[in-house]
């Protein structure tokens, strides 16, 4: 799947401020950590919140836009519209209604509606609209595990949703996927040092150059800081970005965006795109790991902007391999 463009240049803003998003399991409160597809969704200002005899609310956009689906609010009916990536369910639920109604597409004319009873309705908290979590992940097929040790919800998507007698698009091997990681040429560390960790891509989209690139780095920031970042040429040299975002004080670590407009001298093959540099804080060894987590203001930590002439198109943890494998420093 391929995403077009939207709202990009308005992140930047987003992005070189603090971010303070909600995403602590507070068992305490009944405030889950909630993952999909092994991503964490960060919460801006309403967790997940546990209700009733156990029923998980969750604030309607952050999880169900992670999965691509398009999520809608109709303030006159006090509705909300959850519509599949592939446009052929949707599901309905109303404020303080124990209903939830379930429609099908089963061709372009036919329309199959089941109505199902829930434990806990949709309600409003903190001026927000939270959905039942696993009756809505359920009835678009995914897959919802609860984790009591770890106080946590896991959500893996399902089988796309098609009409009857369609055939789902063939998924790429993972060997063949678009696919950002983390390799360093750091040998030792003393206190002070500073040393590169560079970005690297794999499976590059033909004919198209990379016209911008969203990284986040988790590390313990008592061992490292963040100095800089910059865009690589294609014959390996930093590159001015026309449009530059860096957050040194994100969450877990350093949160940085690079746009360009131009492809002139922009990397249109595989391998190294990006270099940030670190100072060692201690000398000490560490870890630096790319995040790919779901911020619900901002969209996936980590993601790609590619050119293909005529657009821009973004990948990211939805139809991109994000290695999260950590890279040890100074080990």
């Amino acid at each position: 799947m391929k995403k077009q463009l939207l709202g990009f240049f308005t992140a930047v803003s987003l992005l070189a401020a603090p971010a303070a998003a909600v995403n602590a399991a507070d068992r305490e409160n009944g405030e889950p950590d909630v993952y999909v597809n092994d991503s964490l969704i960060l919460f801006q200002d309403q967790a997940a919140k546990i209700v009733g005899e156990g029923h998980t609310l969750v604030p309607a956009r952050g999880v169900f836009e992670c999965l691509g689906y398009d999520v809608e609010w109709d303030q006159d009916t006090r509705t909300v519209e959850v519509t599949s990536d592939t446009g052929v369910r949707t599901v309905t639920l109303t404020i303080d209604s124990d209903v939830m109604t379930v429609r099908t597409f089963k061709t372009i004319m036919q329309i199959e509606t089941e109505e199902y009873t829930l434990d806990a309705p949709a309600q409003i908290m903190n001026d927000r609209t939270m959905i039942p979590l696993r009756a809505i992940s359920e009835a678009f097929g995914c897959e919802v595990s609860w984790d009591p040790d770890e106080f946590r919800v896991d959500i893996y998507s399902g089988d796309p949703i098609l009409l009857e007698g369609a055939q789902p698009t063939p998924k790429p091997a993972e060997s063949e996927m678009l696919r950002m990681s983390m390799s360093t040429d750091a040998q030792t560390l003393s206190a002070g040092s500073e040393f590169d960790v560079y970005i690297d891509v794999a499976n590059m989209p033909e004919d198209s150059f990379l016209s911008g690139i969203v990284t986040t780095f988790d590390y313990d920031k008592s061992k490292f800081e963040f100095v800089s970042g910059t865009l690589l040429s294609e014959a390996g040299e930093p590159l001015e970005a026309t449009v530059m975002a860096e957050n040194p004080d994100y969450m877990t670590g350093a949160k940085a965006l690079y746009v360009i407009i131009y492809g002139d001298n922009a990397k249109k093959t595989d391998g190294r795109v990006m270099k940030a540099t670190f100072r060692s804080l201690t000398g000490e060894s560490g870890e630096i790991t790319l995040g790919n987590d779901y911020d619900t203001l901002r969209g996936f930590e980590s993601y790609l902007m590619y050119n293909d002439g005529t657009q821009d198109v973004i990948y990211d943890g939805q139809n991109m391999i994000v290695d999260r494998t950590p890279l040890v420093i100074g080990g």
